[in-house]
């Protein structure tokens, strides 16, 4: 039996689904490269080649406490042109894990970019839930 970090990316809204929150152009989005299904699903993908990373800081974060666990909000922008991830704020009214996932997490995505970037500026919120696995048999 052995228990693992887990790392779990959820809607805030109601819909249940995992996957990336909001991103939404500004402006009316003419003439995008993207869709607003694909800069989103593509975004999350983006965030995903950071799971590794994250799971690592959790591991550590349950040497130091065994019972770590919460949640992480995070607004950001997609920059249009070039397609780097900046401007991400941690929402401490909808964040719950401890300080040092917080940090990790914003270590995590500081220096994505979005190839190719795309003609709008995206408008990101992404929810991390960082929690223990059950016990496996």
């Amino acid at each position: 039996m052995s228990t693992g970090a887990s790392i779990m990316y959820k809607l805030v809204s109601s819909s249940g689904l995992t996957a990336l929150v909001c991103i939404a152009c500004a402006g009316a989005c003419a003439g995008t490269v993207r869709s607003r299904d694909v800069y989103r699903n593509e975004t999350q993908k983006l965030l995903e080649t950071r799971n590794d990373r994250l799971k690592s800081c959790y591991s550590e974060a349950l040497k130091t406490d065994a019972q770590a666990a919460g949640s992480v909000t995070v607004h950001f922008v997609v920059e249009k042109k070039t397609g780097a991830v900046t401007n991400a704020k941690v929402d401490p009214d909808k964040s719950t894990a401890p300080e040092a996932l917080v940090h990790c997490l914003l270590d995590a995505i500081a220096g994505l970019r979005l190839d190719p970037p795309d003609a709008n500026e995206g408008q990101a919120t992404f929810t991390y839930d960082f929690h223990q696995q059950p016990p496996s048999a």
